[in-house]
């Protein structure tokens, strides 16, 4: 395996049992989350909004030119925004059955029950302190209830039986079973169940159709399709608001259609018993008059004068019914009342800038009126939108004063035309001046009459029909899976942070524990050159068997630096405790003295154990006692029970400081030994504990730093690295103690196919 792939798999395969805690553990929260989060469901339904209205409530009948008003278009993204607005909310919640809540407490949440409660609860509102409370009821069984307005503290003062009436905080409260749902499940009403109940107002319930639950959102401007979205953590109750809503829109149209109708045709019906009066006495009057005056018929050259004088007195009696509804519109307007109250007829003030101002202050004062839901008057949001509402308010004002003074001065100019073909109609004989003024009386009232008529029964029969053309595309239908929780999104985020986590920590750990597992692995990190191994030493073996190797390679390095020399000092070391220096010098030191070779071991390491001597020697006195001068070089030697092996142990501690063996006074004493002995070995303190023994080694002519397997760590082999290259230690080799032999070489001389994936496996771990 690559050392690179090495170095990215071995941390994840090491740190497996890491991540798969972590990822079950992350599971079975995520799981836990699903399970005791209520969930929410969301219902769908689809509405065609067709312009096709007849606006019936216009009070003007006739355009400028005399012709029937006809279809007007209805905005079709106002009508998106009425979808939004809080009196189509109201309107629909009024018709549902969503004022009382009924839930199940459980230990970890709460679920509404709707109607799936296995109890009835009726009440009967008193004042509006019963609105918006939340009372819990604890069932004790034998139709019996404790309530509470804190859940878990009942008293058994407060107890409720079925089918009895109590008197609480504004309301009456009568508690019943459900039979039907009891039925169907018996369990669902066990002794010690608690249940929780509210009855919301009508404020409550619009609030909580929101837009964090409600939105409304057109398919385009030319397809006029409105989508409704609404979310409920009851899915019944998600579809059912939806439908009804849809349902409501379309039957408040028909009835906004059929109160324009109304208020239309009684209009007319005023109008035509004044005109039928006039009609009549100016019949009379004409019938009257030409029998006076023996006059059968009128000159044909009076006819276009009639004619002109019909289409004034035609349009004088539009700008009648155009100022009737302007200072309808102004006194509405001089009182101070809200706008959003009112609804004023556009067309009457042929303004299109005065529709989007006055649609404009509808919005804002509804919008105010949902801002002091949550802010003071004098608060800047509320002041804000109030400095608009002015404006606009003038403005509007400003509209409808300057249009009622173009109409008075339209109808003042149209009376005085009517007066000039008035005059004009003097110059005639009498009494043909009379017959034509008679007649063209009563033609006027006549065509007045018929169409007043015409438009009566036109109105009558589209109120009769109330008909509008929107129409639910489709209906929402009960959601089984949930929107929220998004469960994949959940166990996603929890596997992936598992994940992370879970490497994460692999890798840390592997930075900080990671030990070597092979002499390959050892080169590969280390600078300095690996002059042996020694392998693994089982008890009934020999150790210094397993040291032949690093003898062989001591010796011919010994032969290409300098053959002549006499004396070689080695000084054997390694970064910390435990990794077998001292096991390695007094082996080597046995290795060289069976080849006839002269040993001296000098026991350095005082920061070990003083009972932890080299050969099992007396340690009396020795190095600490020389470097104190209380005795010479030559009285601190020891005979060892190894042939040919002499021992300096530690000595005396006490008073003693790691520093002094390193002190000029110790290369001179090694000097004065050196004549009597071939090799000396040094087992010198752990460099990573005694970093002052790198003075020693530059002084030495071999330095083994021993690396031990599964025990010396990654990073202190980075340690060491950057121990050496500080201090520009010479003669510095490595030595990989515990290398791993194939139990069948001693027998075979090969290495089976099995032992070495064997061995490839476990040097990974």
């Amino acid at each position: 395996m690559k050392k690179e792939y090495q170095t990215l798999i071995v941390p994840i395969l090491k740190g497996l049992p890491i991540i798969l805690v972590l990822l079950i553990g992350a599971v079975t929260i995520a799981s836990r989350l699903v399970v005791y989060t209520v969930p929410e469901y969301q219902s769908t339904g689809s509405i065609k909004i067709d312009n096709r209205n007849i606006n019936l409530g216009d009070l003007a009948l006739f355009e400028e030119d005399g012709r029937t008003k006809g279809a007007t278009s209805v905005d079709f993204l106002t009508e998106v925004e009425i979808f939004k607005s809080k009196k189509l909310k109201e309107l629909t919640l009024q018709k549902l059955d969503f004022e009382l809540e009924i839930f199940r407490n459980g230990k970890i949440k709460t679920t509404e029950l709707f109607r799936n409660s296995p109890i009835q609860i009726k009440y009967k509102i008193l004042t509006e302190e019963a609105y918006d409370q939340i009372y819990y009821l604890k069932y004790l069984g034998a139709d019996q209830f404790l309530w509470s307005k804190n859940e878990g503290q009942f008293q058994e003062d407060n107890k409720l039986t079925c089918g009895d009436t109590t008197k609480m905080n504004g309301f009456n409260l009568t508690i019943e079973k459900d039979k039907i749902i009891l039925a169907k499940n018996k369990e669902s009403l066990k002794a010690n169940d608690i249940f929780s109940f509210r009855i919301n107002s009508l404020r409550a319930q619009v609030n909580s159709v929101n837009t964090s639950n409600y939105f409304v959102r057109s398919v385009d401007k030319k397809i006029q399709i409105i989508n409704l979205y609404f979310q409920h953590k009851v899915p019944a109750k998600a579809a059912i608001y939806v439908n009804t809503l849809m349902e409501t829109y379309i039957e408040n149209c028909k009835n906004e259609h059929q109160q324009e109708a109304d208020k239309a045709l009684t209009f007319i019906d005023e109008q035509l018993g004044l005109v039928n009066k006039k009609l009549q006495s100016s019949e009379g009057q004409l019938v009257k008059y030409k029998t006076q005056k023996s006059i059968m018929n009128i000159k044909q050259e009076t006819d276009a004068t009639l004619k002109e004088m019909m289409q004034l007195e035609f349009q004088k009696v539009n700008y009648d019914m155009q100022k009737s509804e302007l200072e309808r519109t102004f006194e509405h307007l001089i009182n101070g009342n809200e706008l959003k109250d009112f609804a004023p007829n556009f067309e009457a003030l042929k303004d299109p800038l005065f529709k989007e101002a006055f649609l404009k202050a509808q919005n804002l004062e509804l919008a105010k009126q949902d801002l002091l839901l949550k802010y003071t008057v004098q608060s800047d949001q509320v002041q804000t939108i109030d400095v608009k509402i002015k404006n606009l308010r003038t403005f509007i004002h400003e509209s409808v004063k300057n249009t009622l003074h173009n109409i008075i001065d339209r109808q003042k100019n149209m009376e005085g035309e009517i007066a000039k073909i008035g005059m004009s109609i003097q110059d005639f004989p009498d009494k043909q001046q009379q017959t034509m003024i008679l007649e063209r009386s009563v033609k006027l009232n006549e065509q007045l009459y018929t169409s007043l008529i015409e438009k009566r029964m036109e109105i009558a029969v589209a109120r009769s029909a109330n008909t509008v053309f929107h129409q639910i595309v489709d209906r929402a239908e009960v959601s089984k899976n949930p929107v929220s929780p998004n469960i994949t999104l959940i166990y996603g985020v929890a596997v992936f942070f598992a994940l992370v986590i879970g490497i994460g920590i692999s890798f840390l750990k592997h930075l900080l524990t990671a030990k070597i597992k092979s002499r390959k692995e050892l080169g590969q990190l280390l600078d300095i050159p690996l002059i042996g191994h020694i392998a693994q030493t089982r008890e009934k073996d020999n150790p210094i068997h397993q040291l032949g190797n690093l003898y062989t390679n001591l010796e011919l390095m010994k032969g290409k630096k300098d053959t002549d020399k006499k004396v070689n000092t080695m000084l054997i070391s390694s970064m910390f405790r435990g990794e077998g220096k001292s096991f390695t010098t007094t082996n080597l030191a046995k290795i060289y003295a069976s080849r006839g070779k002269k040993v001296l071991v000098i026991d350095m390491d005082l920061t070990d154990h003083p009972s932890n001597t080299l050969f099992a020697a007396s340690n009396e006195f020795g190095l600490a006692d020389l470097l104190k001068k209380t005795i010479t070089p030559f009285q601190a030697i020891i005979k060892t029970n190894t042939k040919n092996v002499d021992l300096i142990p530690k000595g005396n501690l006490k008073n003693i400081y790691a520093g002094i063996l390193f002190a000029p006074e110790t290369n001179k004493f090694l000097d004065t030994l050196k004549a009597d002995y071939d090799v000396i070995l040094i087992d010198a303190p752990a460099i990573g504990m005694v970093e002052d023994v790198t003075l020693m080694m530059k002084q030495v002519d071999f330095n083994l730093v021993v690396f031990r397997n599964k025990k010396t760590k990654i990073k202190t082999i980075n340690f060491a690295k950057s121990i050496f290259k500080e201090h520009q230690i010479p003669n510095i080799y490595g030595v990989f103690n515990g290398a791993k032999t194939n139990r069948y070489q001693d027998q075979f001389n090969t290495i089976s196919i099995k032992q070495r994936v064997w061995d490839t496996v476990a040097s990974i771990f």
